[in-house]
């Protein structure tokens, strides 16, 4: 009975297994593509001009090595100075460099026979500067003493005048700087054409001139002695100059000279 059973299931079982399929198992889900991680957007950065972000480079332009010569002062300074000679017999000079390029100043000198003081402007101009060149040009007044009021007919009776225009150029090295100037010069000279006067008046005429001379400095860019000469209407004297920083770019010192000397400005050993 048991096997007849076994045989009654067996043509299931074999019918089930060759004759129905098996019973199908699930897929598993197509995997779906995962979205891209999102990229960051590049950072773009606007430079945006900040205040006073041209001050570094005008700093290191006026701190860079200059020429230390006899008519341009540096940005800042103030130079006093006292000239000797002839036709002024002495005068004082207090004169301003701008950024290195404009030094803005008066000469002055008061005279016996002189009702006041006479002031007389000192401007220059440098086109170019460098630790060995100066170029620029420059303007000033020749300071004469009083007329001589006698009988005389040769000496000048009216108040001698001299304006000059002069391009000047300069080189040197160490503590040496010399140069020449070239220009015109706008003068009140005596009048040929006319006879002078009974009362020894002699008559003036102003007069347009080329001229021009020779200039040399000894010194530091502290202090320093000039010696100039100018001609045709003589300028010829010796200035002695002092400069003080007041708002420089530039390291404080320069008091002792560079060069064969420089040993000198060093600290002493104790």
């Amino acid at each position: 009975m048991i096997a007849a059973s076994v045989l009654m299931l067996a043509p299931e079982a074999a019918a089930s297994t060759h004759g129905e399929p098996a019973a199908s198992q699930p897929e598993p889900a197509a995997s779906q593509p995962e979205p891209a991680a999102s990229q960051p957007e590049p950072v773009v950065e606007v430079a945006t001009p900040t205040p006073g972000a041209d001050d570094g480079r005008a700093s290191r332009y006026l701190q860079r090595p200059v020429r230390f010569g006899a008519h341009f002062v540096d940005h800042g300074v103030l130079q006093v100075a006292a000239a000797g000679g002839y036709p002024h017999r002495y005068r004082l000079e207090l004169s301003l460099g701008v950024l290195d390029h404009l030094t803005l100043g008066a000469t002055t000198h008061w005279l016996p026979g002189q009702k006041a003081p006479k002031f007389s402007p000192v401007i220059a101009v440098a086109f170019f500067r460098n630790r060995l060149f100066e170029v620029g040009a420059r303007h000033f007044w020749s300071l004469y003493p009083p007329p001589v009021d006698d009988l005389d007919p040769v000496t000048s009776s009216y108040q001698r005048s001299a304006q000059w225009i002069l391009g000047t150029a300069s080189f040197g090295q160490s503590w040496l700087t010399g140069g020449f100037d070239v220009g015109v010069v706008r003068a009140r000279v005596n009048d040929p054409g006319q006879d002078p006067e009974p009362d020894t008046t002699n008559p003036s005429v102003i007069r347009w001139m080329f001229g021009g001379g020779l200039h040399l400095r000894a010194g530091t860019r502290r202090w320093g002695f000039t010696a100039q000469m100018l001609l045709p209407q003589l300028l010829a004297e010796v200035r002695f100059d002092v400069r003080f920083g007041l708002f420089e770019k530039r390291p404080r010192g320069g008091w002792r000279p560079r060069g064969k000397a420089e040993d000198w400005d060093r600290a002493p050993p104790w």
